[in-house]
């Protein structure tokens, strides 16, 4: 596919943090504009793989499938990164993501799609473009941001193709796609569940609302990836919250939580605002002290 091709296709068809973080890059006007826009797509990039790759993981353990002690020292190991003193960075994702390779080997049905992410062309997978973008972001944040127009428009010219190398490989994310249910109502004939989603894929923030037929219940409000094997929750990772600053519900995701007591922290993709919920931070608690108890 042509590099203008796998920009166009991110934004149109995967999931929503990409698709806008993708749009915003390719309509900024300015080389400083679109070097900010760049490093931003990467990292929610980043974010959206590990989150979705996670939940995965998190719901098959759950339901004890898989190999639970690499399973849940997988998921534990990113979980712990919360309660560092910066939290979950753009590092925590792209060091994880390379991390997994060996479980994703083993295990190909508890991602799918994700091996062949990994694997890439050569040495030259997912993880190995996106790290190559977090050490430009460091950069960056540690007095390297380009001094010039000029200077900012090399940059973008030298780090374009990792995002595109990147993006074409989470084409994978296309094929499990997130949902923001709005309702889950219990059919006493049929024994079932009619529920009502936002498909929350593609640029578009208002997300097209389809109806589902679910055998088990869901919660309304909440974020789920649908795999083959029907939906699995988001929760902890990805949650859609209000944003007071922005005074409107926003797409987010778990990046630091207190280790004893108190909430979790979130961040909204979009404007990177900052908002707690005492819920969360109890379950991220709960679950990896769950996992310390179980041997994992």
């Amino acid at each position: 596919m042509a590099p203008a091709a796998v920009l166009a296709h991110a934004e149109a068809s995967l999931p929503h943090p990409i698709a806008r973080a993708t749009r915003a890059f390719q309509l900024a006007h300015t080389p400083r504009e679109q070097y900010e826009e760049l490093l931003d797509a990467a990292e929610a990039l980043a974010i959206v793989v590990s989150t979705t790759v996670a939940a995965l993981l998190h719901g098959k353990c759950a339901k004890g499938h898989g190999r639970r002690d690499g399973d849940r020292a997988s998921l534990s190991a990113l979980q712990r990164s919360y309660f560092t003193y910066s939290g979950a960075t753009f590092g925590t994702w792209t060091t994880w993501l390379g991390s997994i390779s060996p479980l994703a080997e083993l295990q190909p049905e508890l991602t799918p799609g994700f091996r062949t992410a990994l694997s890439g062309q050569g040495d030259s997978g997912i993880a190995t473009h996106l790290n190559a973008l977090r050490e430009e972001r460091n950069r960056s944040a540690h007095g390297g941001k380009p001094r010039s127009q000029q200077e900012a428009a090399l940059r973008v010219a030298q780090y374009t193709p990792h995002l595109e190398a990147a993006l074409a490989g989470a084409a994978f994310l296309e094929h499990l796609p997130w949902l923001l249910v709005a309702s889950c109502d219990y059919q006493p004939r049929t024994q079932d569940f009619s529920v009502v989603a936002g498909r929350a894929m593609g640029g578009h923030p208002d997300f097209e609302r389809r109806t589902y037929t679910w055998t088990t219940p869901v919660a309304d409000e909440m974020f789920y990836v649908l795999d083959p094997s029907g939906p699995v929750a988001m929760f902890p990772y990805v949650a859609n919250l209000f944003c007071p600053q922005c005074e409107q519900s926003e797409v987010c995701y778990t990046y630091k939580a207190e280790r004893n007591s108190g909430p979790a922290y979130l961040k909204s993709f979009s404007r990177g605002h900052e908002m707690s919920d005492e819920e969360l931070g109890s379950e991220i608690r709960s679950l990896l002290d769950f996992q310390a108890g179980d041997g994992a």
